[in-house]
């Protein structure tokens, strides 16, 4: 991808969603709130000509960018007033991005169709936009690495970046906190990238393409803050007390792409598929909560790093987690990991078990565990900067729900539940787990037959489950483990050390 030491985009938007709406919108109204937000966010906003007439204001040579530095500028630009009482923006087709420091080039923003449509929403100014296609197009080049102290050599990097039948909206919201808030649709997210950097002779190419892209993001801010003055762990402690939050929403269709790689180190040639999947993220000062599941993916490795090509295919895969931000008092907290279907092609199974005697099956694997906890995520980042001990989470409880694994002929199965006891200063465990394991010394033979394990270190794995595990059936194993008061940690019923 393309590089630039100073990047305007994301404040030029920001510019865009900020201003009071009126009742009924103008043209001008519009204009002057884009300058007037501008302005506040050290931004130059301007026009080389302004001609308003009927409604109608018409812009010739808008540039958005920071005091004498180089930014974004649109050839030309119509905004009308409507009879509705909103406004709607035109830009021209001509949209470039300019750079500095050192990276030359173009960045520019093509579009068919694009039109922007602003209009009052609960006090501020939401914007919803829509574009048969847009496509952020580059070809830079910017200084690379130097292993010898000589000039570094130019990195080129080219790519085009686009969406198709795009809609969205983007709003601003005023009340108690302040909301931004970020809509985007699109049939196709699609994207080829190329680059060349001399200094680490690689060569890359990439493609990818992803169906039915949806995505819905909020970004909440204390109305008596300014993003800009959040400038240490205090003033974000204090924004998180007054409400700042981030949740973010995301679903995909299907997905395929490739990527290769000239290297005479690491040559690479991939392509990937998956299925359609979703996502989940929210941040505020009780809790951060993330979670994604995706229906299938495969991974096909040509000849080059591997002797053989690779082909790593799986069914759903699901992740979660949940912890406290700022808990005194104890909050829930959990992990999910789901890996279901897991395999590998029998060409890259031949590399160490050429023979066959693991079994291949497909691995299934999962975590599910949750509990409660206390917890200072923001004390924990800031505590050896501040020159603190850092705050130590106490945890209350553990759920096992799930622990299981299913790989090379053998399965392992764990439930459980505690509670922990930290008036002592550390956690004291009350509860019990159940682990069962079934096809280990089947596992264990075929290792010793590939020669992955040594016969005296399967001598000792096997001693160990003999030690804390009962016979339940064919090369089936059993241990429940008891955790009771005074810390006496009983396995099958007797006591340790046994």
């Amino acid at each position: 991808m393309f590089r630039m030491k100073s990047f305007v985009a994301a404040p030029a938007i920001a510019l865009l969603l900020s201003g009071t709406a009126h009742a009924a919108l103008t043209a001008d109204q519009v204009w002057q709130s884009w300058k007037d937000g501008g302005a506040a966010l050290g931004l130059d906003v301007t026009a080389a000509t302004e001609v308003s007439s009927g409604g109608v204001l018409t812009l010739n040579g808008v540039s958005i960018a920071p005091a004498g530095m180089p930014g974004i500028t649109i050839s030309d630009m119509t905004m009308t007033s409507e009879a509705d009482g909103s406004v709607t923006v035109a830009p021209g087709a001509d949209i470039g991005v300019a750079m500095s420091g050192g990276a030359e080039g173009t960045v520019k923003l093509a579009h068919e169709g694009l039109v922007v449509t602003v209009h009052e929403a609960e006090g501020g100014m939401a914007y919803d936009y829509a574009a048969a296609k847009l496509d952020v197009i580059y070809d830079t080049k910017y200084p690379g690495m130097s292993l010898d102290g000589s000039e570094p050599p130019m990195v080129s990097s080219s790519g085009n970046v686009g969406f198709t039948n795009l809609t969205g909206s983007y709003s601003d919201t005023m009340g108690t906190n302040r909301v931004f808030g970020l809509g985007i649709k699109a049939d196709t997210l699609a994207y080829s990238t190329s680059s060349d950097d001399p200094s680490m002779e690689m060569k890359q190419t990439a493609t990818s393409q992803t169906n039915g892209v949806d995505l819905s993001f909020a970004f909440t801010l204390p109305s008596t803050m300014s993003l800009f003055a959040m400038a240490g762990p205090a003033d974000f402690t204090t924004a998180l007390n007054e409400g700042f939050g981030i949740s973010l929403t995301a679903t995909q269709g299907e997905s395929s792409g490739s990527i290769t790689q000239e290297n005479p180190y690491m040559p690479m040639s991939l392509n990937m598929k998956s299925g359609g999947g979703e996502g989940a993220m929210t941040f505020n000062k009780d809790k951060f909560e993330v979670h994604s599941s995706i229906a299938s993916f495969e991974i096909e490795a040509a000849p080059g790093m591997m002797p053989m090509p690779v082909k790593i295919t799986s069914g759903p895969m699901e992740f979660a987690m949940l912890s406290p931000v700022m808990a005194a008092t104890a909050a829930d907290y959990a992990f999910l990991l789901k890996l279901g279907q897991f395999s590998i092609n029998e060409e890259a199974w031949a590399m160490v078990d050429p023979t066959g005697a693991l079994k291949h099956d497909a691995a299934d694997v999962a975590i599910d565990i949750s509990g409660k906890s206390t917890m200072d995520l923001i004390g924990l980042m800031t505590a050896e900067d501040a020159g603190l001990p850092p705050p130590i989470p106490a945890v209350e409880s553990l759920n096992i729900t799930e622990l299981s694994a299913k790989v090379l002929g053998a399965a392992l199965m764990s439930t459980g539940a505690f509670t922990f006891d930290n008036s002592m200063g550390f956690p004291m465990p009350l509860g019990d787990a159940q682990v069962d394991v079934t096809g280990a010394n089947a596992l264990i033979q075929g290792l010793i037959a590939t020669g992955l394990l040594a016969e005296e270190d399967a001598m000792g794995a096997q001693m160990m489950m003999g030690m804390f595990m009962v016979p339940s059936g064919d090369d089936a194993l059993t241990s429940k483990i008891e955790v009771k008061e005074g810390m006496q940690i009983l396995v099958n019923g007797q006591p340790l050390p046994m």
